[in-house]
Formats: structure tokens, sequence, C-alpha cells
């Protein structure tokens, strides 16, 4: 124990001194003279140690004024601390360091630096337990240190957090974990509290915060009434009168905490956790059945809200509901609720849904021309592709789909299939002709002549970039995704694909060329060079075009090179290939075919990676983003009417058969293909969405024929724009006139001033209120400004504020915070005048 002594006392005199202090000088009181034999053991560096008796004081005082002026003290009295008055040393303690004491309650304030510590020695009483372990004592010195004072009730609440494991310095914090120990049904936390801290004191904070009132409280009962009257206030009261007794009033605070801690992304598992077991209590399945899609879109305290309203949706647009609108409306409000993350592929896959259905209850394919189907693809139907794509990548991110889910799935199916796809194909079919090509756009053969061609004359470099089975509709997205950012200058048009629409003939149109040859083996040559694989296209662009610098590369080499590779790779260059094959070689295999909207995805963001890597570190600024050929895809499997009997010939797919036989069979279009060597080669196509039948699995996915799907190709044209800004956010700005707030409860209307585009991104904003303290005193409103709407009046946002009811005082200046979610910096703080009632 002397060792422990000593070495606190160096402790203290080694600390760094206060600013204009030469020296340390401290009071050590000893009445029962415990430490006076140890004393003289004691070797305190630099230190001179003194005792104090009634019969010397005026020489210790003329020792450490005149005497030694600078040197560091200790002065020990064996006796009580003297009243002021009475103390001939009482100027020197004044300015002397704080009271040196041994208990353990003492090193803590000594650690904090608190000079005054006499308020305290009741907390010691009542906690004296708690002082007993180091440990804890640490814990309690490391939660304390940033508080800027401290005071005997931020000591209690302190001893609180360090007992149930808080990590903030508030009661709320600690209750939170208390909770989520109690919802996991341990009690580890809740013992320690009993055992070193106090429960009496928990319980009335618990009154004081929230003013719960039991005769034998419990935390489940405490758990049920929190959240119950969370619920009530989301519901406007409309809860099970069961409730009525557990409900806390006055409610502000309670929905403050809940929301808070909602929105406490660092406690989400405990909020998970103790809503799920408070759910189960207050049986609120039982509770949302039998609501409409309007009443349950007004909750979000727990997930079981999120589960009956997917249900509910899903069961009424498969029974036939047309209130499309009204859906998507409350759907999109979901994505600020704390539950969204959960069920988000869900909603997405509801709002795809309601896109396609409500897309498909007005389509009409009537067009009577080629160009005419072809233009409406283009503009608008290939949307239906997109959509219809975009429902089953959120669909299949869903971990267990309920039976109503999956019944929406096969509606989907159905109409996309039975009420586009069929029809389309059918209308195409009826238009084309028989010979190629069949429109007149211009010809994925004739793009390097009329696209690569003449940029090269005015000595530009070119990065042609080929995707395999980029579909139309998926090019159409990355447009829109690069047009985020206003470093890049897009245009994207439709080219024909080759027919029939497969790789090797695909690939091999887009290079530079005088004659595409099939071989005998059925291989596609390019003026006598084999043309798969990225090795034989780079001997075709070199034999090509003698004159110029050229590649052919891989993107995923490309992806994986640095920037000083890269350099190298391309200095001096002129035109470069680059292929990427991720859609087709998923889509292609039978055992991966239904991944290949998950590919999607990868390839666009690989084509943005792509294009940004090759714009940043070479400086490229002319792109060309192409592909092969397009695809059919859908995911109920065919059955044996959907297919024909295929014919032998040199190259043969599920959706065409080249041989030198032109004779036209049922169902199935044919075509010479005079811009093939040999010119006696003949393409069959089945008609419509047929398929050959061929035996293996991998029916769902093909390309190869003549739908718009599959024959139209995208030519995506970017170039760099070094100079131009990237976009702004959208602007959000007050509506309402705010200048005084005589409320509890406060709706607040704010209006988007740009309509989402390509200049402008959405924001996502944070509101909330601030005391003059700098404390949030309110819950917090999450909005999302993304209104691509031109009215104003179609992009004005509303929240409710809900102030706690314990603030004080209640006449003070506040702030409204606007806070950006994306970036802290950016905030609008607004001064208001709190004038808030009395709640009796």
């Amino acid at each position: 124990m002397a060792a422990d002594t000593q070495t606190l006392l160096q402790q203290r005199f080694d600390a760094p001194l206060p600013d204009y202090q030469p020296r340390r000088i401290i009071f050590w009181y000893d009445e029962n003279q415990d430490y006076a034999q140890e004393l003289a053991a004691y070797q305190l560096n630099n230190v001179v140690t003194l005792t104090v008796t009634p019969n010397n004081y005026f020489a210790i005082k003329y020792q450490l004024e005149v005497q030694q002026p600078t040197q560091n003290f200790l002065l020990y009295l064996p006796m009580n601390r003297p009243e002021p008055q009475s103390d001939p040393l009482h100027d020197i303690y004044l300015y002397s360091q704080p009271e040196f004491h041994v208990d353990r309650l003492s090193q803590v304030l000594d650690e904090l630096h608190v000079a005054d510590q006499d308020a305290y020695r009741g907390t010691l009483l009542v906690y004296k337990s708690f002082f007993e372990n180091k440990q804890r004592q640490r814990s309690l010195v490391a939660l304390l240190q940033n508080e800027t004072e401290i005071t005997p009730d931020k000591l209690t609440l302190g001893i609180f957090l360090v007992l149930v494991g808080g990590k903030q310095f508030s009661f709320a914090n600690g209750l939170i974990y208390l909770l989520a120990e109690w919802a996991q049904e341990k009690a580890a936390a809740w013992q320690k509290l009993v055992r070193f801290g106090s429960v009496k004191w928990f319980w009335q904070q618990v009154s004081q915060e929230f003013n719960y009132q039991a005769e034998q409280p419990s935390l489940a009962d405490l758990a049920c009434a929190l959240f119950a009257t969370k619920t009530a206030a989301e519901f406007n009261d409309k809860v099970p009168k069961n409730w009525q007794n557990m409900l806390l009033r006055p409610a502000n605070n309670t929905i403050v905490f809940i929301d808070q801690w909602q929105n406490a992304r660092d406690l989400t598992t405990e909020y998970e956790v103790v809503a799920n077991r408070v759910s189960d209590l207050l049986r609120i399945t039982a509770f949302t059945r039998g609501k409409s899609v309007d009443f349950l879109a007004q909750g979000n305290t727990f997930a079981a809200y999120d589960v009956a309203l997917i249900t509910l949706v899903a069961q009424q647009l498969t029974e036939g509901s047309i209130l499309y609108d009204d859906y998507e409306l409350q759907l999109i409000k979901r994505r600020t609720v704390f539950w969204n993350d959960h069920f988000q592929a869900c909603y997405r896959a509801l709002i795809q849904a309601i896109h396609l259905l409500r897309s498909l209850a007005s389509l009409t394919i009537d067009a009577t021309t080629v160009p005419a189907l072809w233009q409406q693809y283009q503009e608008q139907l290939m949307q239906l592709d997109q959509v219809y794509r975009k429902f089953y990548r959120a669909f299949d991110q869903i971990s267990e789909p309920n039976d109503e889910l999956r019944a929406l799935q096969q509606k989907v199916e159905h109409f996309y299939t039975d009420g586009y796809l069929q029809p389309l194909a059918q209308r195409w079919d009826s238009l084309i002709g028989t010979e190629l090509p069949l429109t007149s756009a211009l010809t994925t053969t004739a793009f390097y002549s009329k696209k690569v061609t003449p940029l090269v004359n005015d000595k530009r470099r070119v990065f042609v970039i080929v995707v395999d089975a980029l579909r139309y509709e998926i090019a159409s997205q990355l447009q829109d995704e690069l047009n985020l950012n206003q470093h890049f200058d897009t245009q994207l048009e439709a080219l024909e694909g080759t027919i029939p629409s497969y790789t090797d003939l695909g690939m091999a149109a887009l290079l530079p060329h005088q004659q595409i040859a099939l071989n005998t083996k059925g291989n596609i040559e390019v003026d006598g060079q084999l043309s798969a694989g990225v090795e034989n296209r780079q001997r075709i662009l070199t034999q090509e075009l003698p004159d110029l610098k050229v590649t052919a590369q891989t993107a995923k080499s490309i992806l994986a090179a640095n920037r000083d590779q890269l350099r190298q790779l391309y200095k001096g260059t002129d035109v470069n290939y680059i292929y990427l094959d991720t859609i087709d070689a998923r889509g292609d295999n039978a055992k991966s075919e239904d991944e290949v909207f998950a590919a999607v995805d990868l390839v666009l963001q690989q084509l943005q990676e792509l294009v940004g890597t090759l714009a940043r570190y070479v400086s490229a600024t002319n792109f060309f983003i192409t592909a092969d050929h397009g695809f059919l895809y859908t995911r109920q499997a065919l059955t044996k009417l959907d297919k024909i009997a295929q014919p032998a010939g040199i190259v043969h797919k599920r959706r065409f058969v080249i041989n030198t036989d032109k004779h036209v069979a049922g169902n199935t279009h044919t075509f010479a293909l005079s811009g093939l060597t040999p010119r006696n080669l003949a393409v069959h196509v089945p008609a419509e969405l047929l398929r050959y039948a061929v035996q293996g699995g991998g029916s769902k996915y093909v390309h190869g024929g003549t739908t718009l799907q599959e024959m139209m190709v995208p030519l995506l044209t970017i170039k760099t724009e070094r100079n131009a800004q990237s976009p702004q956010q959208v602007e959000v700005v007050l509506l309402t006139e705010l200048t005084t707030v005589g409320s509890y409860n406060l709706t607040l209307s704010f209006i988007q001033i740009q309509p989402v585009s390509n200049l402008r991104r959405s924001k996502r904003i944070l509101v909330y209120l601030e005391d003059a303290a700098g404390k949030t005193i309110s819950n917090q409103i999450t909005l999302i400004a993304d209104y691509h709407n031109d009215s104003i009046q179609q992009r004005i946002l509303t929240g409710k504020l809900i102030i706690t009811n314990d603030i004080s005082p209640r006449y003070q200046q506040g702030t409204l915070v606007i806070a950006n979610a994306a970036d802290p910096a950016d905030r609008q703080r607004q001064t208001i005048s709190l004038d808030l009632p009395e709640i009796k």
C-alpha cells in the first residue's frame, strides 16, 4: 500500500504544472495519522516533505514563501482540515494544488483535476463497492476525462455507464445497452448495477426522463411502454385498448429517444434486438392484420410493419389493383425508415413491378413500318426490358421471398412475356422483309469506316470498348449514369447488328475489314485471319491499319494496370480496342444464366471505372462503347411448344443455323448472307421467340435471332470535357416561415429548388433542432430531394419535428439545423426563438 501511495504522490508532482505556477504544493490531511509512520519511508523526487503541527505554522510558511519559493512541497498535516478563518496556512492552501486523498474516489477526482472534493464524499459512501475495483475506476476516468465540468450528478451517471457498458456520456446510451441485454435474455450488466451501483437511482432517472411509473418496474415493462408509446404516436393513438395503461405521457421524450436511437448507426444492432423482442411481446404482427397500405405506411418502429406492407402491396398487385401511383408513393417513402436496409430489395422489386404493370396497362404496339417500330423500341419499349431486368435484380436479392412476392413474380413474368415480348416479336416479324439489312440504321459492319475513320483522319486517338451482349437498354442506363458526371458528353444511337446476332460474327463486324468469311470449320475470318480472341483481333488491327499504332486488350487487364503501365501501353497510339466479356460469359452457361442481370450490374460498374481510369490516367477523350449483339432472357423456362426442330448446318445455335439451304421452313425466317463469304450461305432464324430444340439446359438466355432485343446494338459515343464542373446537388430550402416555435410538435415544409437532371443531383437532408447549448432537442427528419418534376409544386417535401418535453428553460434561443447527409460541412443553421408552454 505504501508503494501505491508513494506512486500516486509522485505522479501528482510529476504532472504538468498549471499556467503561471512555478512549483507544486500539496496538502495531505490525515486526521487519524494512518500514514504517519510510512510517510518517513517515502522517497519523492524533487519534493520536500514537511509535517505541519500547530506549533510550526509560521516557520513552515516562512520556509515556503521566503526561503524556498520555487521548491515543491508535500505538507503532511496529521489533523482534520481547520476552518479557513482559523487556518494560518489558508492563503497557501488556496493557491496550492488539489488536496491529496488516499481513497479511490479521491484518486479519480485527482485524475480529473477536481479541486473541491468535499461535495463528492456522499458519492463515495453510496458507491463504495464500485471503487474497490481499479478497472472500474480507470474506466470511469476515461469516460469523464472529456467532460468540461465534473459534478456529483455527472460522476453518478459515469458510474452507471461504466457498469452497464455505455459508450457515450448520456443516460439514454446506458439505457439502450441495458435494454439490449434484456432482449437477449442476459443480465450481467443489470447484476453489476445491483451490486455496485444504485437501482433506485436508475428508476428515478427513468421516471424523470419518460414519466414511467410502476409499482414493480422492470426492463420488460419499460421496453414495452417505450415502444408502445412510439407506435401510438405513429398511428395517432389508433392502437389496441389494452395498451392505454402502458402509454407514457407526455410522449415527446419517448418519441425523441426512440428516433435518436434509430438514427445512431452504431446502435443499429441493439435497436433491432430490442424492437424484435418487444414486437413479439406486443403482438405487433397481429396488430397489423387487416390494416390498409396507407395505415401501415405510417409506422417505422417495428419490422413487422414493413413485412405487412410488402405482403399487402404484393398481394393487391397480383390480384389486379391498379392503385399504382398511390402504392409507389408509399413505397418510395420507405427509403428513409429505419428498417429500409433489411427490406430495400423487396421495395425495389415492388416498385419495378408497379412500373412494368402500369406501362403494360397502357401499352400499344401498333407501328406499321419497320422504321416506326425501330424508333418506338429505341425511345420507349426498351424501357420495359430495363424494368424487367431491375425487377429480377431486386427480387434475386430477397433472401426468402414470401408466397405473395412469389405470386407477384409469376404475374410479372406472365405479363412481360405474354403481354410484351410476344406481341412485340409478332409485330416486328410481321414488318421485317426477307433481305438483309432489315432497317436503314447504320450497321455494325460499317461502324469502323463511318465512326472511327473520321476521327483517325482528324488525328484523334480513339478507344473502342466492345462489350459482349450489351443490350441497348443497358447502354441507355449507362448513359444516364455517365451523364451524372459533367466531365462526359454522351450520345446514344442504335446500330443494326449482324444477322445472325452472335459473338463471332458480331465482333468481326466491328473491326476494320474488307471481307468477312465463314470457313469450313464454322469459324469467322477477317481478311483471311481468324477473328476469335483478343490476340487475333490485335493481328487484324495491325494488318488492316499498317500506318497506325493499334492495341487490343481485355478490360480485365486494363482495370488491373496502374497508371504508369497504362501510360506506357497507350503512348502514341491511334486506335485502341478493349473487350469486356462478362454478360455473355454468365448468360451462355446453363448453370449461371439466371445470374445474367447480376452480371449487367457488374458491367455497368466496370465500364464507368474503365472510362474514368482511361480519361484520368492517359487523357483519353474519345470513346465508343458498343456490342456484338444483344440478348433475350426470361426467367421462366420454356416448354416444348416454344421449340422447333433444328436443321443441320455449319454453325447451329438455339436461335439460328447457318447452312447453304435457302429453303424457308415453317416458323422460320431465312436470309441470304450476301455479306459473308462464301456467297451461298443462308441463315435460318426461328420466328418470334421460338428456339431450336437443342439438348441440355440454357434456353432462358439466348441471342442470334432477329428480335429487337437481340439485333439492336447500342453505340454510345463519349467525349471527355476536362474543364467541365461536376454537377451540383439540388438546393433545398425551408418553405415554412419559422421565427418562433410555440409548440412541441412542428410540421415543416421544404422546397426542392431545381429538378434532378444531368446538371443537378439528388440530396438527402437531415433536419433537427438544437437548444442554445447545441444539444439536440428533437427527433431527426430525413428527407430525400430527388424529384425530377418540372413543376415546383411537385417538389415539396414535409416532415414533423417532436421537441423533448423536458427542455429547460422553455424560453431560449434555438437553432434549426438542415444538414446534408453526404457532406458534414454543408449545413444550414437558422436561429429561432423557443417559446414553449409548460406541460402539465
